[in-house]
């Protein structure tokens, strides 16, 4: 992941959008890999294991991105209670996947749906 200009000499908006623009750099290759399907199938089986078999695509994307974000909560919870700081990549990992959950709503899919 690239790193961005110090941010002690940025002010807020600056340092967002140079964050984002790094962010966007480093998923977009993920993008094109991974796709979708893996977060719609993983959004039908909790839909299917809380009785709600009959989803759509968008809300079965949204589950899935939810079910990874789990995930990263756990980790992060795993370092609270070792006593650390969870690491730069489970933060990271975090805001991508929110907004990852935003665009799904705005746009109705994420990248790669089959």
């Amino acid at each position: 992941m690239p790193t961005n200009p110090n941010p002690d000499s940025l002010d807020l908006e600056t340092w967002w959008m140079c964050t984002a623009a790094t962010e966007v750099e480093a998923m977009m290759p993920k993008v094109t890999e991974y796709g979708a399907t893996d977060l719609m199938w993983v959004g039908r089986q909790m839909a299917e294991a809380t009785g709600r078999p009959n989803i759509s695509d968008e809300e079965a994307a949204e589950l899935g991105i939810y079910w990874f974000i789990l995930g990263k909560i756990a980790r992060w919870h795993a370092a609270v209670t070792e006593g650390r700081r969870p690491s730069d990549d489970t933060l990271h990992d975090l805001g991508i996947y929110a907004r990852m959950a935003q665009r799904v709503r705005d746009a109705g899919s994420w990248p790669g749906e089959v």
